[in-house]
């Protein structure tokens, strides 16, 4: 027993015994003795509606606590699906850029793609001079192909053909599908030389895809190219391409299968 609950009953026995009933200081210690009880229980009562004060309190933090991490996994899921929607938006732009630029057949860059990087390769001429060439290519009686073989096996040739120029030349230039069997090169800082290495060296190559494409017997694939110079960049574009494009008709002109600077 606490010493304080001790004092406690012995007060209580002493205001209890008889024999100290008339005693001058009976009464002045039972009022005392009451009036601390008093005390005691709103101590007490102050006590449990502190207690119950903190209690609400405290599940109140835990409440707060509890809704703010529940808002936080919201925002995570949000920004979670933000980042995979503007990943996809990403992808579909740049692919539908890629299908702006290509040439659905070949997959090679397509005639907007083309005009775009000869007027670009201008801007360059202009701001560093130098020198370039441009290239025209024509297959040689195509129509042969698909006339005998069908559109599959034309088209199928058509994009062998497209990979073979492609993959032949370097990875600064530039071939592109013009317009139905007619490919554009581009070849920057280079000249009618080495270019025309180049040129030959991929009409060689066209014999052995013919071996690979088309029935025994049938007559191989050959090119005819029209090659032009380009030195001035306030040429204008459509001149240059008529350059090239009068070239390569010489060059049909001339039985085909060769390579016409014009």
């Amino acid at each position: 027993m606490k010493q304080h609950e001790q004092l406690e009953e012995r007060i209580e026995a002493l205001l209890a015994d008889a024999a100290h009933a008339g005693h001058p200081l009976h009464e002045a210690l039972g009022a005392l003795f009451e009036r601390y009880r008093e005390q005691t229980r709103q101590i007490e009562r102050v006590s449990r509606i502190a207690d119950r004060y903190q209690d609400a309190e405290r599940d109140r933090g835990l409440s707060y606590a509890a809704r703010y991490q529940r808002q936080l996994r919201q925002v995570e899921k949000i920004v979670r699906i933000s980042d995979r929607y503007q990943s996809m938006l990403r992808d579909m732009n740049e692919r539908l850029h890629w299908l702006s630029s290509r040439d659905e057949l070949t997959g090679l860059p397509n005639r907007r793609h083309a005009l775009l990087r000869l007027r670009q390769e201008l801007q360059r001429l202009g701001r560093h001079g130098g020198q370039f060439c441009l290239a025209l290519a024509d297959v040689d009686h195509f129509k042969s192909i698909n006339d005998s073989y069908g559109h599959d096996v034309g088209d199928r040739a058509l994009a062998a053909i497209a990979n073979g120029l492609s993959e032949g030349v370097r990875e600064y230039d530039l071939c592109a599908r013009w317009g139905g069997e007619e490919f554009l090169l581009l070849f920057p800082q280079s000249g009618l030389e080495e270019v025309q290495g180049v040129l030959e060296r991929l009409r060689g190559q066209l014999a052995v895809l013919s071996g690979q494409l088309l029935p025994a017997g049938a007559a191989v694939f050959t090119l005819s190219f029209g090659l032009t110079l380009c030195r001035d960049s306030a040429e204008a574009v459509d001149a240059m391409l008529q350059r090239v494009d009068r070239a390569l008709y010489q060059a049909k002109g001339q039985g085909r299968d060769c390579i016409v600077i014009g």
